[in-house]
């Protein structure tokens, strides 16, 4: 015979009122059953679950089991993970039955455990999963947060613009100066001048008085002002410019020698080998400079595809992939049996077309190497 799990022998009592019955439902239903030394029949626990049912909504229910729960409480903050409808209400009437002195039978103790030991399962299933899914969820990348500051820093300088074109064309804002004060590095400074020059090339068209359509726009200003516009933006395109091969020239003098290739993967986890699709992991030393990366996580069954954002390709910092592109793709594989071979045989045309086949949702890889990371391709 299976060995009945233990119940704690002793429960304190809460009384839970139901809605004062009409006096109808006293009538024909009664008070809330209780009960004696002898086990009741299957005819009696009906009526008593009928009797719950009918004065208690879904919620009320399940509070029966959280308040009067006969095993051990630690586990309640599981169950109350699960949404109200995964649970059955007939543990629930139990629980509160058992509060009350009510010896269950044997079947119906049986039937109780054995419930609750699935509704745990699924419990930590869900817990688990959430975890993964804060683990896995992805962070702003490097580029992200260099594409924000560039566009924090124009806003500031169109406020600049604004006071010029609205002072007559008269202003005392000094870009270099700016750039200077903001210590603005040499990327973002030259993102800068690249987003002023095409207005630069259109007030010098509408200078020319050749455009009707620029001649209408800028009808408001004057020819001397004008000309002060095209002044005034053409030294923020050149002072951004200047600025930017200025932060190079520095940047060099204090260049520091990258880590050893032994250095960059001391610290990477990954999986050397998953045996349901014959897979074998390369040598991680092998992305270091590489300029395409083909990794697949054998958890999740996902496909990504690292590209390399310069010449110098790839490197690693602890576990992450540093130096990747935006255009670098993610997708979940479906029959991975099907497409896993074609990448690790496959050439340039071949692995150009594969995610273009693979028909589910696309989204952007973060750089990180885990356990479940099988690293199948790196290309120079």
């Amino acid at each position: 015979m299976a060995k009945r799990p233990n119940l704690i022998k002793s429960s304190r009592k809460k009384n839970i009122r139901a809605r004062t019955p009409r006096f109808f439902d006293e009538k024909y239903f009664g008070p809330e059953p209780s009960w004696g030394e002898e086990k009741p029949d299957r005819t009696t626990l009906v009526k008593a679950y009928n009797w719950y049912n009918y004065f208690y909504d879904k919620k009320g229910i399940v509070k029966f089991l959280f308040d009067h729960y006969p095993r051990d409480k630690k586990e309640i903050r599981f169950l109350k993970r699960l949404d109200n409808n995964d649970i059955p209400s007939t543990i629930c009437y139990q629980a509160r039955m058992i509060s009350r002195g009510c010896k269950l039978p044997q079947e119906s103790l049986d039937y109780f455990n054995q419930k609750i030991k699935s509704m745990l399962e699924k419990a930590k299933t869900i817990h688990e999963e959430n975890l993964e899914e804060k683990k896995e969820s992805p962070k702003p990348s490097i580029q992200d947060r260099i594409k924000e500051q560039i566009s924090d820093y124009i806003a500031e300088i169109e406020q600049g613009v604004d006071l010029f074109t609205k002072n007559n064309c008269n202003s005392e804002f000094n870009m270099y100066s700016w750039l200077q004060k903001n210590n603005i590095k040499s990327q973002q400074s030259n993102a800068i001048a690249e987003y002023y020059k095409p207005l630069l090339a259109e007030l010098k068209e509408a200078k020319t008085k050749k455009d009707e359509q620029l001649n209408e726009a800028y009808a408001f200003m004057k020819p001397r002002e004008l000309g002060r516009f095209v002044d005034f933006i053409d030294n923020i395109v050149k002072d951004a410019s200047t600025w930017s091969t200025n932060q190079k020239t520095v940047r060099k003098t204090r260049k520091r020698k990258p880590p050893s290739v032994e250095k960059q993967v001391s610290r990477v986890q990954y999986l050397k080998e998953f045996k349901d699709y014959k897979l074998v992991s390369i040598n991680p030393a092998d992305i270091i400079g590489a300029q395409e990366l083909w990794v697949f996580n054998a958890k999740y069954r996902v496909l990504t595809r690292y590209d390399a954002m310069g010449p110098s390709g790839f490197m690693i910092k602890g576990t992450t992939i540093q130096g990747f592109d935006e255009t670098s793709i993610s997708k979940k594989l479906r029959k991975p049996e099907e497409i896993l071979p074609r990448v690790l045989t496959g050439g340039k045309r071949i692995l150009g077309k594969i995610f273009t086949e693979i028909n589910s949702k696309e989204s952007k890889p973060n750089g990180r190497i885990n356990k479940d990371t099988v690293l199948l391709k790196a290309i120079k």
